[in-house]
């Protein structure tokens, strides 16, 4: 065995041939050799496939490694796992941690699920020896705790120190003596000389949070006398100003002027007038301009946006500044979960598409001597075949949808199947297939395969919603009056549904009634706030959707029953056998049919549409560098030429397949290639 200064400078020659190495895995793997332990570990590597255990990247100053590992853990390769569950696997280990833990945890097959999937917090982290010490002396100077409780609350809390504190102020003293005596025994000079060390970055971090959460109480509090005073003096030198909506008085610091200076409303009636326009009338939705509501005269102004901002809550102003993004006609990619979207680029919409006529047209008669082929030369149905061919062009051959199909499969692949929401508050992952929170082995509408009890369930809440005919919006009503209003403008009735934007609240009766919610003897016109027993559409809505899934699925109503007929067969029942063979020869050849769709048709149209694609790609980005080099008089064409010879000759001596793909990295290299050859002339 060799000593730890030979072998520490074995680890640096490691390091040097395998940069990303872990030191402590090289460190164990050279424990197994005497002699040549460099050479032999290096050949065992490269016997691997050049596999080893890598460090994650991490910040030594303000991380550890065991942190690091554990992110990779939670956030990529076990997002669904209990963080708590994976920190303990972490610390067992010695070395290369994340594959270690990884071979634990597909052997155990099933572990502790986390309810936030995907997330991890910073007191989720595995704390140093450091940051454990110093924060055992902050809190050593809490009198109110015993120095014993204090160590067990920081157990139970990860060491967190803000966690540990809150718990802690929770707990209270015990009244005055306790905390007197517990200071006295707590007291000592190392707990007062913690704040004059070298503090641990996480820990340093929590405690200036804290001090900025005690400033913005002390200038919350601050604010709030200012506000009394400022309103003594405003009511002795009688210099109040009088709100033009409520017409109440108010001091100026209190109000919100108009672009125009002549208008003043009170903070409060501005919240009332964007609630109720956001999410009342809706009025206000999407509106970049929003006029002056001053009641006494016309007025050209407006609210500026800039004191609207610090006038509203801010939830109020974040669902205004939402308004503007909910009718994006940008194609988008949106959160299941909050209202965070994304741009989708990945690729354009299929009628931005070149030459998708021509696609189209290729793909018609393709089908056409498809169709040929399985009824001519397989199943020898001539006639059948010349009666049936216009209805399977128009009804089963749909061109259209096999292009959405391809250009969806395109779509999906370039896109991916998951998204990530950036909102710091939601952070929730989503299944953009069917766009419900990724969690684990998702199963794309695996809670579908319920079958009767969730179609019953949908049919419920069907009946009891409504619909908005112009912007298909779905909502029901809480409470307040039927006159419902959409956020697209759109004004009906709740009960019967009827568009009353011109009769209003004309369409109610107004009649009076000496028992209320009785029924009016005068007209029949709809009740104002009276609505239809809820209770009654729910079973019968339930009841009906019942009844449709069983006739669709027969085999449901007798599942489990065996009845057996002894006697010959009757007419019927030779009919029926007789049907029977004819409906599966008939979904034989519908199933032959659709699977020559899928794999032939679609496939060829989706590396149509690939090849389409990657060549308008192509040629943007050879444009789009010559343009920014300086290389406008370069023909295109030889430029791809020639690039396509240097990968070809590339990928040969590599003994690679060849492969035309061409991206905008390889066009920066056969640009710099010909910036002095005569092509560039």
């Amino acid at each position: 065995m060799c000593s730890d200064n030979a072998k520490d400078y074995q680890i640096e020659q490691l390091l040097q041939l395998f940069p990303e190495g872990d030191p402590d895995y090289f460190r164990s793997c050279l424990d197994h050799y005497q002699h040549n332990a460099v050479e032999r570990v290096t050949e065992k590597i490269v016997e691997l496939g050049g596999y080893y255990p890598k460090m994650p990247l991490f910040d030594s100053d303000r991380d550890n490694r065991l942190n690091a590992c554990l992110r990779v853990l939670a956030l990529e390769v076990f997002p669904d796992c209990d963080i708590q569950f994976l920190r303990e696997r972490v610390l067992r280990y010695p070395f290369a941690h994340i594959e270690q833990v990884t071979d634990e945890l597909l052997r155990l097959g099933h572990w502790p699920e986390r309810l936030n999937y995907g997330q991890m917090e910073d007191a989720d982290g595995i704390r140093s020896e450091r940051y454990k010490h110093q924060v055992l002396k902050q809190l050593a100077a809490f009198p109110q705790v015993w120095k014993s409780s204090v160590q067990a609350v920081l157990a139970e809390n990860n060491w967190d120190y803000l966690k540990s504190r809150d718990q802690l102020q929770r707990m209270g003293s015990g009244g005055f003596w306790n905390s007197i005596k517990n200071f006295l025994i707590h007291w000592n000079k190392g707990a007062r000389r913690a704040q004059y060390a070298r503090l641990d970055p996480q820990l340093e971090e929590q405690l200036i949070s804290l001090e900025r959460q005690r400033m913005s109480i002390q200038v919350s509090q601050d604010l709030v006398l200012a506000k009394e005073i400022n309103q003594k003096e405003y009511d002795g030198q009688n210099q109040l100003i009088t709100c033009d909506c409520c017409f109440g008085d108010y001091t100026f610091e209190e109000l919100l002027f108009c672009s125009e200076g002549k208008h003043a409303f009170c903070h409060e009636c501005v919240n009332r007038y964007i609630t109720e326009g956001l999410f009342g009338q809706g009025a206000l939705r999407a509106r970049s301009w929003i006029d002056c509501i001053a009641s006494s005269d016309a007025c050209s102004g407006c609210l500026p946006a800039r004191m609207l901002k610090q006038v509203l809550p801010s939830d109020l102003w974040m669902a205004y500044e939402q308004s503007h993004l909910d009718n994006c006609e940008q194609n988008k990619v949106q959160c299941c979960s909050c209202a965070y979207f994304e741009y989708d680029d990945s690729v354009k919409q299929l009628e931005t598409t070149p030459a998708v006529n021509m696609i189209r047209r290729i793909v018609g008669w393709f089908m056409v001597l498809v169709i040929v082929f399985l009824y001519c030369r397989v199943l020898n149905y001539y006639t059948f075949f010349i009666m049936t061919i216009p209805f399977i062009l128009v009804y089963q051959w749909n061109i259209e949808s096999d292009l959405n199909i391809a250009y969806g499969r395109i779509k999906r692949a370039r896109r991916g199947q998951v998204f990530r929401c950036r909102n710091p508050k939601c952070q929730v992952w989503t299944c953009l297939e069917c766009q419900r929170p990724f969690r684990g082995l998702h199963q794309c509408w695996e809670k579908e395969n319920d079958g009767l009890r969730l179609y019953v369930e949908r049919a419920m809440a069907e009946a009891v919603k409504r619909t908005c005919p112009q912007c298909s919006l779905s909502f029901q009503k809480a409470d307040g009056c039927n006159k419902i209003k959409c956020r697209c403008g759109y004004t009906m009735c709740y009960i019967c549904r009827k568009d009353i934007a011109g009769e209003s609240y004309k369409h109610f009766c107004d009649h009076f009634r000496a028992i209320p919610g009785s029924r009016c003897t005068k007209c029949n016109k709809c009740d104002l706030y009276k609505t239809e027993p809820e209770d009654q559409v729910i079973r019968s809505a339930a009841e009906k959707a019942k009844t449709e899934y069983l006739r669709a699925h027969p085999e449901l109503m007798n599942k489990g029953l065996v009845t057996s007929v002894t006697g010959p067969k009757s007419r019927i029942d030779k009919i029926g056998k007789y049907q029977k063979k004819k409906i599966l020869r008939d979904k034989q050849l519908r199933d032959m049919i659709v699977e020559w769709r899928d794999n032939i048709v679609i496939s060829t149209l989706e590396s149509i549409l690939n090849w389409i694609i990657h060549r308008l790609k192509t040629r943007l980005a050879l444009a789009n560098f010559k343009t920014q080099h300086g290389y406008e008089k370069m023909d295109l064409y030889t430029l791809e030429s020639s690039l396509i010879i240097k990968k070809r000759q590339s990928t040969k001596r590599k003994g690679k397949k060849y492969s035309i793909h061409i991206t905008e990295e390889d066009a920066a290299n056969v640009l710099v290639m010909l910036h002095n050859s005569s092509l560039c002339t």
